[in-house]
C-alpha cells in the first residue's frame, strides 16, 4: 500500500496492489483505492519530487506509482505517475503551471500521440515520448521493468514530439 498525495502534500487516498500473479484469474482487482478519490486532480509523486523536478526542468510521467518508487531507487527523482493511461484534464492543468519538460514513460503499448491531452501540452512545453526503441519491453511493460540499465538507455533516446 502507498499514499496517494494531492499537490499539496495532503494524502488524499491510499492505494493497494496485489502481488498475486494470477489476480485476474482469481477476480481479485490489481488495484485498490481505499478512499475514493472521484476525479483524478494528482499525479503520484509531484509533492514528493518536486525539488528534483524543478532543478532538472523536467518531470518523466509512468502510468504506475511501482515506475516511481522503482526510479527513486535508482537516484532518479524528477518522477511522477499518471495512475492511468491517459493524461486527463485535470493533470494537464498541473502540468502547465510547472513549467517544464514533461517526458511520457508509458507502458510500452501506449502511443502517446493518439492522446488529444498530450498533444495539446506540445503547445505550451516541449513534450517527450520514451519510446519501446529496438522492441526490448514487452506489450505490457513499463519502461522501468527491464531494470535500470534499460530505462536509463530508453530515457536517453526519447524523442520529442513535434
Amino acid at each position: 500500500v502507498y499514499p496517494i498525495k494531492d499537490t499539496d502534500g495532503n494524502i488524499i487516498s491510499v492505494c493497494g496492489r496485489t502481488l498475486d500473479p494470477d489476480y485476474k484469474e482469481k477476480k481479485i482487482r490489481k488495484y485498490t483505492y481505499f478512499q475514493s478519490i472521484g476525479y483524478l486532480g494528482t499525479i503520484y509523486g509531484l509533492y514528493d519530487n518536486m525539488s528534483a523536478i524543478l532543478e532538472q526542468r523536467e518531470i518523466i510521467l509512468f502510468e504506475g506509482a511501482k515506475s516511481v518508487m522503482m526510479a527513486d531507487g535508482w537516484g532518479i527523482r524528477n518522477t511522477g505517475a499518471l495512475l492511468t493511461s491517459h493524461l486527463n484534464a485535470n493533470q494537464f492543468q498541473i502540468l502547465l503551471k510547472l513549467g517544464v519538460s514533461v517526458s511520457f514513460a508509458l507502458d510500452a503499448e501506449i502511443d502517446i500521440r493518439e492522446d488529444s491531452n498530450i498533444m495539446k501540452l506540445r503547445q505550451y512545453t516541449n513534450v517527450y515520448w520514451v519510446k519501446n526503441s529496438g522492441g526490448v519491453l514487452g506489450p505490457k511493460d513499463s519502461p522501468t521493468d527491464k531494470g535500470e540499465n534499460v530505462f536509463r538507455s530508453l530515457h536517453a533516446e526519447r524523442r520529442r514530439l513535434r
